[in-house]
């Protein structure tokens, strides 16, 4: 092959050809070297390649490639009420008469502990002393009476599972806190299935007589679904408030906030309500 007949594109690709194979020649070399050099001298060549490499391609300009990328996600408030319902739902039992004839539905009522204390309206019970309750998966348990508070209009009961019901309880998570004015609260009733209507806290009005530090959590949700015991939860599916007949004499829309319900249940129950600050 004559160099000299050659055109100038073949001399070009002769040339990068040229340059290629000398490259790997060269890191050929250069590693067999350098497995052979003192340690010194390896990393002298290291620091060397690490400069070159930063003077090439600085520092801020390899951040700047590594793009953050922020997505914001978009929760809407019906979904964080249905996710509350669901959540707080095995806490709900339905309380009825436990009468030979056919069974008359009282109202709800709040599991507070795991060994079956249920927190519900006392004014439902009258001299009864025992009752029937059913779960939401339909198991039917007797439970009774242990105590009433005047002041608050709460009562507390003891379930009793059975051989044929062995039940494991869930209780409710109950706030520590009052609501504040303005808060998304969900009320929780139904006869026989759960039924639910949301709304606004729209004024705390405290306790008055034997009772002042209690509140009245008032709502503009409907009376019409407000029933005795009916819960009344937040958007974390916690527990706020109880409709008891205390509450609703302060206001139709209003329920025992969930402090007074900490404080009653702490002297009636073994076992302390789990609580969220």
């Amino acid at each position: 092959m004559n160099i000299e007949q050659l055109t100038k594109s073949q001399l070009v690709l002769l040339a990068l050809l040229l340059s290629f194979v000398t490259s790997i020649a060269t890191g050929i070399v250069t590693v067999s070297l350098m497995d052979q050099a003192p340690p010194v001298i390896a990393q002298t060549v290291n620091r060397v390649v690490e400069r070159t490499i930063e003077t090439v391609a600085p520092a801020s300009q390899a951040a700047a490639s590594a793009t953050v990328r922020e997505r914001t996600v978009i929760v809407r408030e019906s979904e964080l009420i249905s996710q509350a319902v669901t959540k707080v739902s095995p806490s709900i039992v339905r309380i009825y008469s436990n009468s030979s004839e056919k069974a008359t539905f009282l109202g709800l009522g709040i599991v507070m502990s795991a060994d079956g204390v249920i927190v519900s309206d006392s004014s439902v019970f009258g001299a009864s002393s025992t009752t029937a309750i059913a779960l939401l998966d339909g198991t039917r348990l007797n439970a009774s009476l242990t105590s009433r508070d005047a002041a608050t209009g709460l009562a507390f009961l003891q379930a009793t599972s059975t051989d044929e019901a062995q039940v494991t309880w869930k209780p409710a998570v109950v706030t520590g806190s009052n609501p504040i004015l303005g808060q998304t609260v969900i009320a929780l009733s139904g006869r026989t299935v759960v039924r639910i209507e949301d709304g606004i806290v729209t004024a705390l009005i405290p306790g008055e007589g034997e009772s002042p530090a209690s509140y009245a959590v008032d709502t503009n949700i409907s009376p019409d679904s407000v029933m005795a015991g009916s819960p009344l939860i937040n958007t974390n599916g916690e527990i706020v408030g109880v409709s008891t007949s205390i509450s609703r004499a302060s206001s139709p829309k209003g329920f025992l906030a969930s402090s007074a319900l900490i404080q009653q249940a702490a002297g009636d129950t073994q076992e302390s309500p789990k609580t969220s600050e």
